[in-house]
């Protein structure tokens, strides 16, 4: 059986928005949570280290769920940065990081946008992105995907996980009462199109369920710059 990623206790969670399912007890109940769930098993075989990063980023960090598997990934002197625009991460932080015993000094979580983000040229040798760039439109996903490469070591490990516009995600936004076309304004053809025209190419692409075809309901992809 393949590594499964850690998912912390409810009672670490923040909710930071009722968009996301994984935000609410709708991600912790029962069979309903497991694609939530998967996406970050996904995520984890993607990369190529299970630890020894000296530098990640996880541009979108949502409620934090996936800060303490990305902390154990670290070198013993590595640093963990999130990036979010919902403006709580003084309370992402107290929480998720204290419920898990992380250590404080070395996770660094900042209210800033994917489009400007505020590192060096070449900082992170580990950059995530799951579940978040079908939530910014269309036509910033370019900039939001040119910034990740340009904060990304040349051999780094790049890993995007997205949903696509299946009828399986319809029915989770149904359950969730939730408007998908407004949430999700960029579909996964978006995403595509805007890796191919930033300068990547995938060289590793999961799909979930992995034999199921148009009705796929999230990718994980591997990006590599073209040069």
């Amino acid at each position: 059986m393949k590594e499964r990623a850690y998912i912390p206790k409810k009672k670490s969670i923040y909710s930071t928005s009722d968009v996301d399912g994984v935000n609410t007890a709708f991600g912790y109940w029962g069979p309903l949570s497991y694609p939530m769930r998967r996406r970050l098993d996904m995520a984890i075989h993607a990369m190529r280290k299970n630890s020894g990063y000296f530098a990640i980023l996880d541009a979108g960090y949502g409620c934090g769920i996936f800060l303490p598997e990305l902390f154990k990934r670290l070198s013993p002197q590595g640093e963990l940065y999130g990036v979010d625009i919902h403006g709580e991460q003084k309370r992402v932080y107290a929480k998720m990081v204290a419920t898990e015993g992380l250590e404080h000094n070395r996770i660094f979580l900042s209210n800033t946008s994917l489009v400007e983000l505020p590192f060096e040229n070449n900082k992170f040798d580990l950059v995530i992105s799951i579940s978040v760039l079908e939530h910014i439109q269309p036509a910033l996903l370019r900039p939001c995907l040119s910034e990740i490469k340009r904060v990304a070591r040349k051999d780094a490990d790049i890993i995007i996980g997205f949903p696509t516009d299946c009828i399986f995600i319809r029915m989770l936004a149904w359950l969730q009462k939730q408007n998908l076309k407004r949430n999700h304004p960029s579909s996964h053809h978006d995403i595509f199109e805007a890796i191919n025209d930033t300068g990547f190419r995938v060289v590793d692409r999961i799909g979930f369920p992995r034999f199921w075809g148009s009705l796929t309901m999230h990718y994980t992809v591997r990006l590599e710059p073209d040069n």
